[in-house]
């Protein structure tokens, strides 16, 4: 029995769309070998660079208490409380979020921390009453179809605020993820951001490297009590680290909103009705902060880092009609 040449082989497996095929240099077949020209036998090969994968994995926990109590009164009226007391930690909060990236890849427990959507307390209010203003007009059939069928509603959310984390953007860490904190170099507080400060670095110290100079604005965290420069910059963040702020260690403003609505229903008959409603979403038009992502938590995006410049929506108040037939 004949067989072929070594050389004579390798050429029928990649005319026959083997491994190796269309390469005169084997390495260059390897996945990622990043070969300059993959078919010179003499190219040489660069490394990989930035590498991306997206894996379900990690660890969560939770632990809530949920008190609800519902009363129903005389009068129509009805009324509802539920209250939710809760921790939940976790080292990823969501797939394709920027929570879902691994800081560390050799090390996940490093995002050990409050979950995104973490709120300590929240308690929610509603309650509902079918006015009874037509009882003293029972006799009149003009008067009691105007004070007919009047409702009033009510919901009051009360939340504590999100957390989130304190980035450096200064990619101390060489890895180009984005995801490098900052250092805690000083006493971290949280502010009522409707009061004007202002912040000035220490020109002897690293307190302050969050800063593009004095700055003033509505602060809801202290900047002073972070360092977001690596040493390459003159700050204190050493090279090839992820600094020592941990992920969502600060919590951001909370959720305090009343929404209102009024019905009226005419009844034309037992098949067709005609309802009006009023809707009051944040009925006291209660300013509720937010801090605007990357531009409030993020050193170097823009210069106002620590600060508040965004807010739940105001007041809105909408009209409608529904007829029923």
């Amino acid at each position: 029995m004949n067989f072929p040449q070594p050389g004579i082989l390798q050429q029928q497996l990649d005319n026959s769309g083997g491994p190796g095929v269309g390469f005169t240099n084997a390495d260059c077949a390897r996945a990622l070998a990043g070969c300059s020209d993959p078919t010179d036998p003499n190219s040489s090969l660069t490394e990989a660079g930035q590498l991306l994968t997206d894996h379900s994995n990690g660890l969560s926990a939770s632990h809530e208490l949920q008190l609800t109590i519902d009363k129903r009164f005389s009068g129509g009226f009805n009324l509802r409380g539920a209250y939710t007391l809760a921790k939940t930690i976790d080292v990823q909060s969501g797939f394709r979020a920027r929570s879902s990236l691994q800081t560390d890849p050799l090390d996940p427990s490093l995002d050990r921390g409050l979950a995104d959507f973490d709120a300590t307390h929240r308690l929610v209010i509603s309650g509902s009453w079918e006015i009874p203003w037509d009882k003293p007009f029972r006799n009149s059939h003009f008067m009691r179809k105007l004070t007919e069928g009047w409702q009033i509603n009510g919901i009051a959310s009360f939340q504590s605020g999100a957390p989130f984390t304190i980035f450096s953007n200064d990619n101390q860490s060489q890895q180009a993820s984005g995801l490098d904190r900052a250092d805690v170099v000083g006493k971290r507080q949280t502010f009522n951001a409707r009061t004007i400060q202002t912040f000035t670095p220490d020109p002897n110290g690293i307190n302050g490297s969050c800063l593009n100079g004095e700055t003033t604005g509505n602060f809801y965290f202290n900047p002073l009590a972070y360092d977001c420069a690596n040493v390459t910059e003159g700050g204190g963040i050493p090279l090839f680290s992820f600094g020592d702020s941990g992920r969502n260690s600060v919590r951001g403003p909370g959720i305090n909103n009343v929404d209102l609505s009024i019905f009226k229903n005419f009844k034309f008959n037992e098949r067709s009705a005609l309802e009006f409603r009023t809707e009051f979403f944040n009925a006291f038009n209660h300013t509720q902060f937010l801090l605007s992502g990357n531009s409030s938590t993020v050193f170097g995006f823009t210069g106002s880092f620590g600060q508040v410049s965004q807010a739940r929506d105001p007041r809105i108040i909408q009209f409608a009609l529904k007829l029923s037939f």
